[in-house]
């Protein structure tokens, strides 16, 4: 009998995911849509239904392993209308989005599901998804990856049946709420066929921690300077990854970045987490160094090391990337410009709503479940708690300078209650 897998999403990533299941596992993949309220996921249905098929193409020739078609046994119009049963419930939409997808999901489907995969969780993610579960099926196995496994998009909005992957990840960590799990096996298995490497550690959080953006978002993101483009723009680009005035990057920002660090660090180790050596998970996981630039011997030193040496060693770091160091000069000695990301600012969805983009209102999520893991463990958090101070005055004054703009929920502080009380409840079951 054929696995059979039930991806929540319609977008790029559960795309990809579910050309992989289909490809390597030979699964019966079905799909969730939020047509009836989603014009994106409603483009998405119709485009499936005229051409009978997903697709996943790649950049780069290196990739073609995750090339592929394959036609959804289901595209549900919406999570009530789900129905059968399925091995995996993969979530593979943001994580602010969990507990209330799965709300909506029939509890008759719920009691019937073995395992659930998420695929962009924050730290806690998993403590949450469990506690929101526990009451339909308390014995779900819920995996958590660090990351999502690359970079993949729509590159033709008439065609959001096909995407393509630009990038793959150097290597993602995956952790199970069980100590045994058959689907972890399987998924490394998978990604091993795809020539990405997989680490399975012990401890769900532990994998959820692997994830870089959760230290240096919040900083980059949360800054008045960022805010500023983000919200009211600026007469020229403004660049995520540059140093001031041509970014938002500067010692204070360091600082700021170097203390988040700390208190997840102190989080981790309340819950028995091994911490991240941040600057060496920046240089070996994410955006390499020249040798010439850092000693590795200083990189693997830098947990130990004085609290100014470590943010000195942290602005080197994103002076290293300001050009991509292994890039080939052009005839004028100039490397490819590697870290001019600009600044997304705010902007109309197809409705006319105005939105924030995915960073920072994702990295403001990500940064609320951690603060609320610190307060249940009560340890405090005096940085992260500055970082969203600002950000909330932001959302304030801006609602308070367009009191009339039609604004999504995105533009109003939250306290995310629900899964703030699944942490509580999935603490005091740890």
């Amino acid at each position: 009998m054929k696995t059979r897998i039930l991806i929540m999403g319609t977008g790029p990533v559960a795309v990809q995911l579910g050309v992989l299941f289909h490809r390597y596992l030979q699964a019966e993949v079905a799909f969730v849509s939020r047509s009836h309220v989603s014009m994106c996921s409603k483009q998405f249905v119709d485009a499936v239904r005229q051409a009978g098929y997903i697709k996943a193409t790649v950049q780069n020739e290196q990739h073609l392993k995750l090339t592929g078609e394959m036609t959804p046994s289901n595209v549900f119009p919406s999570y009530e209308a789900v129905e059968g049963t399925f091995d995996l419930l993969v979530l593979a939409c943001t994580a602010d989005a969990y507990t209330a997808t799965l709300r909506q999901l029939p509890d008759s489907v719920l009691q019937q599901v073995e395992s659930v995969l998420l695929v962009s969780p924050t730290m806690g993610s998993n403590l949450i998804v469990r506690a929101a579960l526990q009451t339909i099926q308390p014995n779900v196995e819920v995996i958590s990856c660090s990351t999502y496994l690359g970079d993949t998009r729509v590159t033709n909005a008439d065609h959001p049946h096909e995407v393509m992957t630009m990038g793959l990840k150097k290597h993602l960590y995956l952790g199970s709420s069980q100590a045994s799990s058959a689907w972890m096996t399987c998924l490394a298995q998978l990604f091993a066929q795809i020539d990405l490497p997989i680490t399975c550690v012990s401890d769900a959080i532990e994998a959820e921690s692997r994830n870089s953006s959760l230290y240096v978002h919040p900083a980059l993101f949360m800054n008045t300077h960022a805010l500023q483009a983000i919200f009211y723009g600026t007469k020229v680009p403004f660049y995520v990854y540059k140093l001031y005035p041509e970014g938002p990057i500067t010692m204070d920002l360091i600082h700021e970045m170097r203390e988040m660090w700390q208190e997840i660090s102190a989080i981790l180790q309340a819950m028995d987490v091994q911490p991240l050596n941040l600057l060496r998970f920046m240089v070996e996981e994410n955006y390499p160094l020249r040798p010439e630039t850092m000693d590795t011997s200083r990189i693997a030193q830098f947990e130990s090391l004085p609290a100014i040496e470590q943010e000195y060693l942290l602005y080197v770091r994103y002076t290293g990337i300001l050009i991509d160091p292994f890039s080939t000069p052009d005839v004028q000695g100039f490397y490819d410009d590697f870290s001019a990301v600009p600044f997304r600012k705010i902007s109309q969805n197809q409705a006319g709503i105005w939105e924030i983009p995915r960073m920072p209102y994702e990295d403001y999520y990500r940064t609320k479940i951690i603060q609320g893991l610190g307060r249940t463990l009560n340890i405090e958090t005096p940085m992260i708690d500055v970082l969203l101070s600002r950000y909330e005055t932001a959302l304030q004054q801006f609602n308070s300078e367009q009191p009339h703009l039609k604004k999504s929920q995105q533009f109003f502080p939250q306290a995310f209650e629900d899964d703030m009380a699944c942490i509580q409840q999935g603490l005091n079951a740890h």
